[in-house]
């Protein structure tokens, strides 16, 4: 029987029983486990959804992501990158955009791509992106240091830097399997190759390198992680990679090839990376001596990671300044979609921040728009632009053969509209969801200031007759919180 035909026959029905009492509410529990990819076609625990985008998990009821709010106008020239500085009582941005590097208090003309890596050394973040020489900032001055090399490899060709035990530490991304380092503390000077290829059948060409911590035997130690496209890692322990007595190959290990040189995040003492098969945990892929997909943390977004990495696009792995988000960022075809891990549910959303970039500076979560400017994640529920939070349940049944009604219980800041469809045994025709779509809105009484919380708990009409059953819900509003779903059914 067809979505039409069936809504019509549960009218009749309807109809035919008005004034028999024979409905009843029954609470449909909230899908308080979060994002399940699976569960958009797959009939699961009610406890996970199909689509989370832009709700997170408070583990009772559903809340809307953070808000933003931009910190100033569109900048001009537009920002492609933000480089936090913090050195004692200095909290300020380093500014890349295309043809300058800028703070606040200084700027110097340089090429930028918008990709650059950075580190601090001996009081100063040395930037290196490979289309120019690195640049170095103090504080108060930028500078260009004077590295060299006893190769043909010069410094404007790195575009990879790292300080590891307070050693520089170079290399050329897609270039060939070396890095170069240089002296304690130094931001000048002569560099010395390491060459890879010694170990053998290494592949690839150095993607990142990072410092990790880990129990290399003798007590917990930072130990260089050394990455390739094609994920392969090898890992260093010690001070000195010329001292033979003082370093030390600790590991080789493969996992999946990490999506870009922005796919590495510091959890704590671990290093996550994000390739195209989910998280990695390094330290328990060291550990376990195999790859180690953190699948409590991506199993239920892996679906989607799969297919998005097969597309495209660019990508981060962040964490929030306070490490309740761990923020998977994707920017593909001049559009940017995240997948939030929020620490202290446990659960994955989606969400459509308008991010290029994200960075921390001075305690706060912030982030490079699409436009340029820079934003703030707060913590304020008025703050910012309305959102469009989507809900899309998993299929359910539960002995009953139709939903008459559907009441939501929500909480809001300002106006707030909601759009609810109940879909029946696995028609999600464009046809099924026009006929379905009901949409209530509601004002608060004083909506110039909307700082008022607001309550909606209204009957929103159903004509679902069937055995399996999905709710996909649309709130639009600067803050909502929904508290419970309650159905009317027979």
């Amino acid at each position: 029987m067809s979505g039409i035909r069936r809504r019509a026959a549960a009218r009749a029905l309807r109809a035919q029983a008005a004034g028999t009492g024979t409905g009843r509410d029954v609470p449909l529990p909230l899908p308080l486990r979060g994002l399940f990819s699976e569960a958009r076609n797959a009939e699961m625990n009610i406890e996970y959804a199909g689509e989370v985008t832009n709700w997170r998990s408070t583990g009772v009821s559903l809340e809307t992501r953070p808000g933003y709010k931009y910190l100033q106008a569109e900048t001009s020239p537009i920002v492609l990158q933000r480089v936090p500085f913090e050195f004692g009582a200095i909290s300020v941005y380093i500014e890349l955009s295309a043809t300058t590097a800028m703070t606040p208090s200084v700027s110097t003309l340089r090429v930028c791509n918008g990709n650059a890596s950075f580190s601090a050394l001996s009081g100063q973040v040395i930037i290196a992106d490979g289309i120019g020489d690195p640049l170095a900032f103090n504080g108060s001055t930028f500078s260009t240091p004077a590295f060299t090399t006893s190769t043909s490899v010069t410094q404007s060709d790195f575009d990879g830097f790292l300080a590891h035990h307070d050693r520089p530490y170079f290399w050329v991304r897609g270039g060939t399997l070396e890095f170069y380092y240089g002296g304690v503390g130094a931001v000048t000077g002569a560099l010395t190759q390491f060459p890879l290829d010694r170990l053998g059948n290494i592949t690839g060409s150095i993607l990142e390198m990072a410092s990790l911590t880990v129990d290399a035997g003798h007590g917990m130690n930072d130990v260089l992680a050394i990455f390739t496209s094609t994920g392969q890692v090898v890992t260093y322990e010690g001070l000195d990679p010329g001292d033979q007595n003082d370093w030390r190959q600790l590991n080789r290990l493969q996992i999946a090839p990490p999506l870009g040189p922005k796919a590495f995040q510091q959890i704590g003492s671990d290093l996550w990376v994000l390739t195209p098969k989910g998280v990695v945990s390094i330290q328990q892929t060291i550990s376990q001596g195999q790859m180690a997909l953190v699948k409590q943390v991506s199993q239920p977004v892996a679906d989607d990671l799969v297919q998005a990495a097969d597309d495209g696009g660019d990508w981060i792995l962040h964490a929030s300044a306070d490490q309740r988000m761990v923020i998977i960022n994707r920017v593909f075809a001049g559009v940017s979609e995240q997948w939030v891990f929020y620490t202290k549910s446990g659960t994955w959303e989606k969400s459509d921040y308008p991010a290029l970039d994200w960075h921390n500076l001075a305690g706060n979560t912030e982030f490079t728009a699409l436009d340029g400017r820079p934003a703030r994640l707060t913590t304020s529920k008025t703050d910012g632009d309305e959102m469009t939070a989507v809900l899309r349940t998993g299929w359910f049944r539960s002995g009953f053969t139709s939903i008459e009604s559907v009441t939501p219980s929500i909480l809001a800041k300002g106006p707030l509209s909601v759009r609810l469809a109940v879909l029946v045994d696995h028609d999600e025709t464009a046809a099924d969801l026009d006929e379905s779509w009901q949409t209530v809105t509601i004002e608060p009484e004083t909506a110039a200031s909307g700082g008022e919380t607001i309550a909606l708990n209204e009957l929103i009409g159903s004509d679902a007759v069937g055995d399996v059953f999905q709710i996909r819900m649309e709130v639009t509003a600067k803050w909502a919180q929904l508290v419970n779903l309650t159905l009317r059914v027979t």
